[in-house]
């Protein structure tokens, strides 16, 4: 008969051994991800400027005004500073540029178009006699203009004319204002204002060509000493 035995009962060591590997290990938190980053409009409340030292002294803060820092304002008190926040010096500047590019244009327009151009004084002249230079230079600028008015006269001149002879035709072929041919059964439109209209019933008892002859001579021309008003320099002088 084997001895009898007593159970090994185990040790707290053991079982809190056991305890641990029996336990799963705790699984990590994960947080969802977010879409997009979406920033806070504005923050929550005004934050006072922090300061770790002492408040600045009335000598420090007057040091600080004339310090400088790169890629900033310079500071008060400099002419840099003054040249850079001065309104009245951006206005002449900008006004200086503009006056310029619009004397240039207009140098360069008159020196291209203008038939006179062999009369103007030479460059030399500018420094010699000045007075002489620009006198010589704006009297060949007057006969320019000049010329550009005859120039857009006679062009207006020619549009009348080829106006009024239109409006002899018409008168002489019966044709309407409106545009439309007259028929057998209807007459045309009489107009009691044009020199025309009073040679109408000599032209319907004479020939075509008669009538065209005669209406064309009660055509108004424009007076030829007639002289049209002299050009003027942006409507003003």
């Amino acid at each position: 008969m084997p001895p009898f035995r007593l159970p090994l009962r185990p040790s707290a060591t053991q079982i809190q051994l056991t305890r641990l590997y029996s336990t799963p290990p705790p699984k990590p938190r994960v947080l969802a991800k977010p879409e997009r980053f979406n920033p806070p409009s504005h923050p929550s409340r005004r934050r006072d400027p922090t300061s770790y030292d002492r408040p600045l002294g009335a000598q420090e803060k007057e040091m600080q005004k004339t310090r400088r820092y790169p890629h900033m304002m310079p500071p008060e008190g400099t002419f840099l500073h003054w040249f850079l926040t001065n309104r009245n010096i951006h206005l002449f500047i900008s006004m200086s540029v503009l006056i310029s590019l619009c004397v240039t244009l207009w140098v360069q327009d008159f020196l291209l178009n203008t038939p006179y151009r062999d009369l103007l004084p030479p460059k030399s002249m500018i420094f010699a006699h000045p007075i002489r230079f620009l006198g010589r230079w704006f009297e060949v600028y007057g006969m320019h203009v000049r010329y550009v008015s005859d120039q857009t006269a006679e062009r207006r001149r020619r549009k009348l004319e080829d106006v009024e002879k239109r409006a002899a035709y018409r008168k002489a072929h019966g044709i309407e204002t409106g545009g439309s041919f007259r028929t057998e059964d209807s007459s045309p439109l009489a107009d009691d204002a044009s020199p025309v209209a009073a040679h109408e019933p000599q032209a319907a008892s004479g020939t075509a060509g008669q009538v065209q002859g005669s209406s064309q001579a009660e055509v108004t021309k424009p007076a030829a000493g007639v002289s049209q008003p002299a050009r003027k320099w942006f409507g003003i002088f």
